[in-house]
């Protein structure tokens, strides 16, 4: 099975979150300690502080979430109600925002009549909402999100669970994604050929996996793993 990642590879997550950060800083400016221009840099540190707690299984979503918004705004103990209001300002905003890139549905419909699937760290209900709203859910048969197993990416169990459900041995599968650390090397320690959709041209060493840097590269950079794939099996 061909597994995709989804923020950062599908859909373009920066852009809304950016968006979205300034529609939450405008609603509260008086009470958040950051300037407008600097304040989508402040969120998506904090977002990425304490997503990372979650996805290593140390708090729930919605504790994440509430941390959030403690460290951005100027009050030191606002109550869980006043941190869910406010950080529902920031997601309602959110979820109108995300946008899929121009090359994904291009991309998947070239794919049409492979199995493909969706191992994703966000929340299930958020996500599938992303792809729906992108008219891309129906390009999905198996899709596992870190709240099935407890952990999200880099952890092993959730690309473990994911080939589970797909019926698959982790190396008759491949993983697309845009994260080094979370999506390429973690699957690929666990046998899966991964493929880097490396938008903004990172700068790092060489390495083994495959790098594109849009998805209109994506048909031919699985031809070549798949006929490597092949050629080592025989």
């Amino acid at each position: 099975m061909i597994f995709f990642d989804i923020d950062g590879t599908l859909i373009d997550h920066a852009s809304a979150s950016a968006a979205a950060s300034l529609r939450l800083h405008d609603q509260f400016a008086s009470q958040i300690p950051f300037s407008r221009e600097e304040f989508p840099t402040t969120w998506e540190t904090a977002l990425m502080k304490h997503f990372d707690r979650f996805c290593r299984g140390e708090i729930s979503i919605w504790e994440q979430r509430r941390a959030r918004i403690r460290d951005v705004f100027a009050d030191s103990a606002p109550t869980e109600e006043e941190c869910d209001v406010r950080y529902r300002v920031f997601i309602q905003h959110y979820e109108s925002l995300t946008q899929p890139f121009d090359d994904a549905t291009p991309a998947l419909a070239q794919l049409e009549g492979k199995r493909l699937g969706i191992i994703s760290n966000g929340a299930r209900e958020q996500q599938i909402g992303k792809l729906q709203r992108a008219g891309l859910l129906q390009y999905f048969s198996v899709m596992v999100f870190s709240e099935d197993v407890g952990l999200g990416k880099p952890a092993p169990a959730i690309f473990l669970e994911a080939c589970n459900r797909a019926g698959d041995d982790p190396a008759d599968c491949i993983h697309i994604g845009d994260d080094f650390t979370c999506d390429i090397e973690a699957s690929r320690a666990l046998g899966l050929t991964p493929i880097w959709v490396d938008r903004f041209g990172t700068s790092s060493p060489e390495i083994e996996s495959a790098r594109i840097s849009t998805l209109n590269q994506l048909e031919s950079a699985l031809g070549r793993e798949l006929s490597y794939a092949q050629g080592e099996k025989h």
